[in-house]
């Protein structure tokens, strides 16, 4: 056995090792552990979550897997580290799966050997928000690639992939259903209604008609369309190469407080944007449902610029357009704003965001474009396609805002209507 003072020294050791030192929020997690450990603590998930990561006491496992992927990161950067050290360790520390209290243990002679490669923890974490046969299909092949791609370069992603940043929580936008009542009292058929989107949407309806509620309740259940999934295809290639971590939420589940501790992305319709809202005025949006349009407004008193969609049809050929809009959130986080009206849309949203040729073709639009820091912007892209096909996408407006969201540089469109 070993007593205290080795168990700290083989802290430190490892705490100075490139491996955690380049990495603050892994050497600041493995020292609170061991600190738990030493002091007769056995930190359980929701602890951990709480007191390490700052979640507020409502902090659900089951719904947010911030704790487990951390973790399962944490133990990847331990057996990295015990592989390439040329020194003899007689114990060494671990965590446990399935525990959150680290052990010192006397070393074999037969080395640590990495688990055989497998999907990451982090986004099997994730399966608790969608289910494995939905996200599995669209991403398998994304997760899968080697090269780091060329969008974690990108001005776009920097907050979400600096080292020593938030993690990022991915937001995918659900669909709100009601369900009838029926005469027994028992569920009835589940029911999408276009102008009812969020909880609050259903309250207002009922103020003004009482009645409402008698037919209608409130569903449980809710709707991922294939674009959400698709989306963070695209996007998961850029979030795995980022040393913050990340985890999913649906938007319906989504909550102010998941902006105190991450960076987060969306990805979805305006329809679904549920809590997300509020915190349009900083990329200059304004939507309606009906007729669908959108509109950006630059800086005050200026006009706004319109943009409605022509053909909206639900997986056969349509005519959307594409948001991407990122800008600085409360708490100092981050948002991306993945959006469309339609599938077609979101699709290409999330496309554009990853496109290492993006940049130049907002440059080509607009030759004076300079792409500050922070990289604060809102661009519009008009898209046609039919299910997950895109045909055809044009950059129709880009506007670069800065923390204060006032204008930068715009590019020139119809102060009405951008068709």
């Amino acid at each position: 056995m070993i007593d205290e003072s080795q168990k700290r020294q083989i802290l430190t050791e490892i705490l100075e090792s490139p491996e955690f030192k380049e990495s603050k929020r892994y050497h600041d997690l493995l020292k609170y552990l061991v600190e738990e450990t030493l002091a007769g603590r056995a930190p359980k998930e929701i602890t951990v979550g709480i007191q390490f990561f700052g979640k507020d006491p409502s902090f659900d496992p089951k719904e947010d897997p911030t704790v487990r992927v951390y973790l399962n990161n944490l133990r990847k950067k331990l057996e990295h580290y015990y592989l390439t050290s040329e020194k003899l360790h007689p114990y060494r520390l671990t965590v446990p799966r399935g525990h959150y209290q680290v052990d010192f243990e006397k070393a074999t002679e037969k080395p640590i050997v990495p688990e055989k490669s497998r999907l990451p923890f982090y986004f099997i974490g994730g399966l608790v928000v969608v289910s494995a046969l939905l996200i599995g299909y669209f991403v398998r092949g994304a997760l899968t690639a080697p090269e780091v791609p060329e969008s974690v370069q990108s001005p776009i992603w920097k907050e979400f992939v600096t080292p020593n940043g938030r993690p990022t929580l991915v937001v995918l936008g659900d669909f709100f259903f009601l369900y009838e009542r029926t005469a027994d009292g028992k569920p009835g058929n589940f029911v999408r209604d276009l102008k009812i989107n969020t909880p609050e949407d259903f309250r207002q309806i009922v103020k003004h008609d009482p009645g409402f509620s008698k037919r209608y309740v409130q569903s449980d259940f809710t709707f991922l369309r294939p674009s959400a999934t698709w989306g963070l295809g695209q996007i998961l290639p850029v979030l795995q190469h980022s040393p913050n971590g990340y985890s999913l939420k649906l938007a319906s589940r989504f909550s102010v407080d998941d902006l105190k501790s991450n960076n987060v992305v969306f990805i979805g319709s305006f329809k679904t944007l549920y809590g997300l809202q509020k915190y349009l005025h900083i990329f200059g949006l304004e939507y309606t449902i009906t007729p669908a349009s959108f509109r950006i407004k630059e800086n005050p008193g200026d006009s706004l610029r319109v943009f409605m969609p022509s053909e909206i049809k639900g997986g056969n050929y349509e005519k959307d357009f594409a948001v991407v809009a990122k800008g600085g959130g409360p708490e100092g986080s981050t948002i991306l704003l993945l959006l469309g009206f339609a599938d077609t849309g979101v699709i290409e949203a999330a496309r554009a965001s990853t496109d290492p040729r993006m940049l130049e073709a907002i440059k080509s639009k607009l030759e004076h474009a300079t792409f500050a820091d922070p990289f604060f912007f809102t661009t519009v892209v008009e898209t046609e396609g039919i299910n997950q096909a895109i045909f055809k996408s044009e950059i129709r407006h880009f506007v670069q805002r800065s923390l204060q969201s006032h204008i930068v540089t715009s590019m020139q469109s119809d102060t009405s209507n951008s068709r």
